[in-house]
C-alpha cells in the first residue's frame, strides 16, 4: 500500500468521528428550549413537583422560573409575588425532606 493510501485509511475514521461530534453538539444546542413569555395565571403550589431557573445572561432572552407539574411546564416571572411565595413553599418542602 502506498503512503497516501495509508494516510487516508487513518484520516478517514478520524474525520468521521469529528463530524459526528460536531453534529451531536449542534443538535444538543438547538434542542434547548427557552421561555419566551410568562403565564398569566398562578400555578397551585400543590401541583408543582419541581422548578428550574432561566436567566437572561445565559442562553435565553428573559429571566424566568419554570415550574414543573406532572403534566406540563409553566414559565413564570420571578418578580411576581405568587412566584416568590411558591419558591418559599418549595424551599420549605425541600428542607423537610432533607431532615
Amino acid at each position: 500500500m502506498t503512503r497516501v493510501g495509508s494516510k487516508i485509511l487513518i484520516l478517514a475514521p478520524l474525520m468521521a468521528v469529528l463530524m459526528f461530534c460536531h453534529f451531536d453538539m449542534s443538535r444538543a444546542a438547538s434542542s434547548f428550549d427557552c421561555c419566551l413569555r410568562y403565564t398569566e395565571r398562578p400555578v397551585n403550589t400543590k401541583l408543582i413537583k419541581g422548578y428550574a431557573e432561566q436567566w437572561s445572561y445565559e442562553a435565553c432572552d428573559i429571566d424566568a422560573i419554570i415550574f414543573y407539574t406532572r403534566r406540563y411546564a409553566v414559565c413564570a416571572d420571578p418578580k411576581e409575588a405568587w412566584v416568590k411565595h411558591a419558591l418559599k413553599i418549595l424551599s420549605s418542602r425541600l428542607k423537610k425532606m432533607s431532615k
